[in-house]
């Protein structure tokens, strides 16, 4: 399935007193790639609203592999694993400025009703926009 990549720059506020990226901070790019997955596939937060549904996390891993340092530039790739019944989303992240990748981890979604119910299975409508993005 499509994935997305989108870059930014460690700000001074994301570095611990050890100068580099708080691992918790990890988890918070792997939300901006997961978000502008999402919304390539038309799944946003409006979207899925319109469509009466919500996501919820409900499992997540960071791989720590090498520190992010203030001022690199970052490069998050997000694309989906399975679908079922939940929705998989792999990440890597890379430090564009020195090449190496920094960590890796998923985020497991699952699929709530209008009234915050946990639907068993990936709604059609949803595995529909992740199929047809897919080609």
């Amino acid at each position: 399935m499509r994935e997305v990549t989108i870059e930014h720059t460690v700000p001074f506020h994301d570095v611990d007193p050890l100068l580099v990226v708080w691992h918790g901070h990890y988890f918070k790019y792997f939300e901006y790639g997961r978000e502008a997955l999402l919304r390539a596939h038309g799944l946003d937060v409006p979207d899925l609203m319109a469509l009466g549904l919500k996501m919820m996390v409900v499992e997540s891993h960071c791989r720590h592999l090498r520190p992010l340092r203030h001022g690199e530039r970052v490069a998050v790739r997000a694309y989906f694993g399975r679908v079922d019944h939940k929705i998989m989303v792999h990440f890597e992240v890379r430090s564009v400025t020195h090449g190496h990748r920094a960590a890796r981890g998923h985020t497991a979604l699952v699929t709530l009703d209008r009234a915050g119910e946990l639907l068993r299975d990936t709604p059609p409508e949803v595995r529909a926009r992740l199929e047809a993005a897919a080609g």
